[in-house]
């Protein structure tokens, strides 16, 4: 896998700009990098690429958040979830077809877009989180082992839970690094890791992490409302160009 200097340059600024909104709000970077690297890596090296980043990305966050870690145990049964749907999302990239990921990826990313224009709805009862953590945290694993991000089921889990803040950065960062390291050690069993792939990760990884401290610096400083509007706009783009390229692929 060989990229040109200009290719590899719009990499190292999209993928920056999605740590920098990752420090400032909490979550993002998988949804945003891994649409921009599917549109320019393919959907499935965009994935396994993703896996070497977003735990360490996430592992950041929680050593930011972490005076919240003794909320931990209030997310026991969705962590659990999350894990056996990691097992299974690994198992799914690894024999699906790179136009199914990217249907699914820019499937997935649509829905993402049309529920963060929804309002807040009111915060769901105790006896109905119990009741939604497993199933929340399978879907969660899955979606996030197979195309890369979960962002917008844990994310609307959360916002259901009341959760907002650093609380919520929280919450979603010990998802991201539980199902992360997880997906990191099962491709790696699958012999999934290519030296390429490894050192793009590792390229894209060194400037996302000072982008992600700017993030951090930012955070309640900038507009996020203009923020989230222009991420959304260009999950948007994202999105449509992954469908139509998955499209085309299964057409004859």
């Amino acid at each position: 896998m060989t990229l040109d200097p200009i290719v590899l340059l719009a990499l190292i600024v999209a993928v920056s700009v999605a740590a920098l909104i990752n420090g400032m709000i909490g979550f993002g970077f998988a949804l945003l990098a891994v649409n921009v690297l599917a549109n320019v890596l393919g959907p499935k090296e965009a994935v396994i690429v993703m896996s070497l980043m977003t735990p360490l990305m996430s592992g950041l966050q929680l050593v930011r958040h972490r005076t919240f870690a003794p909320n931990w145990r209030r997310f026991r049964m969705l962590l659990a979830g999350a894990l056996v749907g990691s097992l299974v999302g690994t198992q799914l990239l690894v024999v699906l077809p790179g136009p199914a990921i990217s249907l699914a990826l820019g499937g997935f990313t649509l829905y993402y877009i049309m529920t963060a224009l929804r309002r807040d709805h009111p915060p769901i009862a105790g006896s109905t989180e119990r009741r939604l953590a497993p199933l929340a945290g399978l879907v969660g694993g899955v979606t996030n082992s197979t195309i890369g991000a979960s962002g917008p089921v844990f994310g609307t889990y959360m916002v259901a839970l009341g959760l907002r803040g650093r609380e919520f950065a929280f919450a979603m960062s010990l998802s991201f690094f539980t199902m992360g390291v997880l997906r990191a050690a099962v491709l790696a069993v699958l012999d999934q890791y290519t030296l390429p792939l490894a050192t793009a990760a590792l390229v894209l990884f060194l400037p996302s992490v000072a982008s992600q401290r700017v993030g951090f610096w930012l955070q309640g400083r900038a507009p996020t409302r203009l923020l989230h509007r222009v991420v959304l706009a260009v999950l948007l783009v994202a999105s449509a160009n992954l469908l139509w390229r998955g499209v085309t692929a299964v057409l004859p």
